[in-house]
């Protein structure tokens, strides 16, 4: 391949959201009410394959204030049953404790009507109603973060600084949660961004920089996960902001993940429901090299949002390369309309790819996916004088 040239838990709040998605008919059959929120998790039908993994870094919440615990509290915005996994992280040591991992146990409009259209005389004399049974279940899953939230505060108090203070190689060691293959993974990560690490610096040699070495020493595969950071000083210089914001986009993008925000505070984040990942194999042609590629595409049920990757094989490297679009399918007739979100490599005067290039993808419904990769402007290929254009073509794995 040629380089170029050129979490709500407020209930009132969330039967506002699953009234909506009942209204829809997104989960039918029969619910089992219970106390029991992991036999809850296990017996309900899956409404999203979204799942959200929040890593704090220990480092930086010694002497915080408490914005970061009242961020994951309140600003999460779950779905019903969506998985939130919580990891308190030792950046020195690379140690990594779960604190909390369960599902989110809310119930939509439906389900709740459904459980108690299918109560006996026995039933509603031995069991609670299922909007009571909900109401405690939420309470339940509230003290347990709290819980695990003070639990991280209490390991804090026992950090130790050392020589390393490296929370993207603390997570790069965590990478085996990211195996299912049909599931979006949602990333947030509270820290101050602060990067130390001989290691990786000695590495930079021989024309690396310090955010490619990063990559390289701490290998990972995310899965094409949505990354958001927050803790980070805005007081800073920008020129310092800007270099810690690179690094990490850098390590994200070698990695399979795509940065999304780099912030002081978590921005705004939405409760779509995301059905199981669409995942195929295939292969590219242009430039005058050829060979295989993979699709990864995520999806709403709430309109045609789309988001996924492109990701080339190349000699003994792969290129991951984030889009953002559309994505419909219409009696059996499909067409993914995207463009590039991150240029790749990311600051390189001659990436591969460019942010705001298109993909065109057209197919049928469990078929093949065939279309361009194209430059949004006039570009060639170095050496020559071919238009930048891929063609693609997809089949189901």
């Amino acid at each position: 391949m040629l380089p170029r040239v050129s979490v709500n838990l407020k209930i009132l709040v969330w039967f506002t959201f699953v009234g909506v998605v009942g209204a829809c008919g997104e989960a039918d059959g029969q619910i089992i009410t219970t106390s029991n929120i992991e036999q809850l998790c296990a017996s309900a039908p899956v409404l999203t394959y979204r799942k959200t993994v929040i890593y704090v870094d220990l480092a930086a919440i010694r002497n915080a204030r408490i914005e970061w615990g009242l961020t994951i509290l309140n600003r999460l915005e779950l779905a019903p049953r969506e998985r939130l996994t919580i990891v308190a992280v030792n950046p020195s040591t690379f140690e990594g404790i779960e604190v909390f991992e369960s599902c989110f146990p809310a119930l939509t409009v439906s389900e709740v009507e459904g459980a108690r259209k299918s109560r006996g005389i026995w039933d509603k004399l031995v069991s609670p109603d299922p909007v009571d049974q909900q109401r405690e279940n939420l309470q339940t899953f509230d003290a347990r973060l709290r819980n695990a939230l003070d639990k991280i505060i209490a390991e804090s108090k026992s950090y130790r600084a050392g020589e390393r203070q490296n929370i993207l190689g603390a997570i790069a060691f965590d990478k085996n949660r990211y195996l299912d293959q049909t599931a979006f993974y949602r990333m947030i990560i509270y820290t101050d961004g602060t990067i130390k690490d001989p290691a990786a610096d000695r590495t930079a040699t021989g024309g690396k920089v310090p955010t490619e070495a990063l990559a390289e020493r701490y290998p990972a595969s995310f899965s094409g996960a949505e990354v958001a950071v927050f803790g980070i000083d805005g007081n800073v210089d920008d020129e310092l902001l800007q270099r810690k914001e690179q690094s990490f986009s850098a390590f994200f993008l070698g990695n399979w993940a795509h940065l999304e925000s780099f912030a002081p505070s978590l921005p705004q984040q939405e409760h779509y429901l995301y059905p199981a990942a669409l995942r195929m194999d295939g292969s590219f042609e242009g430039g005058g090299t050829q060979g295989s590629t993979k699709l990864a595409l995520f999806t709403t049920k709430q309109g045609n949002i789309a988001e996924g990757w492109l990701s080339f094989d190349v000699a003994r490297n792969t290129i991951y390369m984030p889009f953002q679009g559309e994505y419909s399918c219409v009696d059996g007739k499909c067409r993914l309309n995207a463009t590039c979100a991150q240029s790749v490599p990311p600051q390189s005067l001659t990436p591969y790819f460019r942010k705001g290039d298109k993909i065109v993808l057209d197919g049928k419904v469990g078929g093949t996916l065939e279309g361009s990769l194209q430059a949004d402007s006039r570009e060639v290929f170095k050496g020559g004088n071919q238009s930048v254009s891929y063609t693609l073509k997809f089949s189901s794995q």
